[in-house]
């Protein structure tokens, strides 16, 4: 307060232009011009930085004065700091040797790592598991049908050759061919059982473990 009287009586004996005009009367020389942020109004007189409420100055007297108001805004998403910690990182940037400058960026506080619930290992090593085995099943269902369909091929070759006059020893090849296909439908279902039961059971082990049917699909 001290100060500011002094800086008061000062004024009072120059003259005021610009001017920072109070609403208790008082006028005060300013160095440029004034800004308006954060609800206070900054100005520099006689070299030095003050700041006072807005409340308490009158804007329209100051302006009428020769002072000129800016109005600073906030910026929306900007990283806001205190005085302290504005000098404290102008005093790290100048110890900075590298010459990389201090980034709103890297003041922000880094998110928190995304902690791994604790069944989520798990829970993927049984759906692995449980894919691993419906994918055995429908594998072992397409080769029973690709020979289901490779032996009606041989029948339809066999029947055209027929019709068109050839003797049985003439397609000798679609005639062992056909057997071939045919002798091998048996495994191929049983491929299919045993595809089949091997998921069943692993079904059944989880469902005895207590493991969520969701963590089987």
């Amino acid at each position: 307060m001290n100060a500011l009287a002094a800086l008061l009586l000062l004024t009072a004996l120059t003259i005021p232009t610009p001017t920072l005009v109070l609403r208790n009367g008082a006028r005060i020389d300013v160095d440029g011009s004034v800004r308006q942020e954060e609800g206070r109004i900054v100005f520099r007189s006689g070299g030095t930085l003050y700041s006072v409420p807005v409340a308490e100055v009158d804007l329209e007297a100051t302006r009428a004065a020769g002072a000129n108001v800016t109005l600073v805004k906030a910026e929306p998403g900007k990283l806001k700091v205190s005085r302290e910690e504005r000098e404290r990182l102008l005093r790290e940037l100048e110890k900075n040797h590298t010459g990389t400058p201090v980034t709103a960026e890297a003041l922000k506080t880094p998110p928190a790592p995304r902690e791994t619930p604790p069944n989520s290992e798990d829970e993927w090593a049984w759906r692995r598991s449980a894919r691993a085995h419906e994918e055995a099943v429908r594998r072992a269902k397409e080769e029973l049908q690709l020979l289901y369909d490779r032996a009606e091929q041989l029948r339809q070759q066999i029947r055209t050759l027929s019709s068109l006059g050839y003797r049985p020893n003439q397609f000798t090849y679609q005639t062992s061919e056909l057997q071939i296909t045919i002798d091998s439908i048996p495994r191929a279902q049983l491929e299919i059982e045993r595809a089949q039961r091997a998921l069943d059971v692993f079904r059944e082990d989880a469902r005895k473990l207590g493991i969520l049917p969701g963590w089987l699909r």
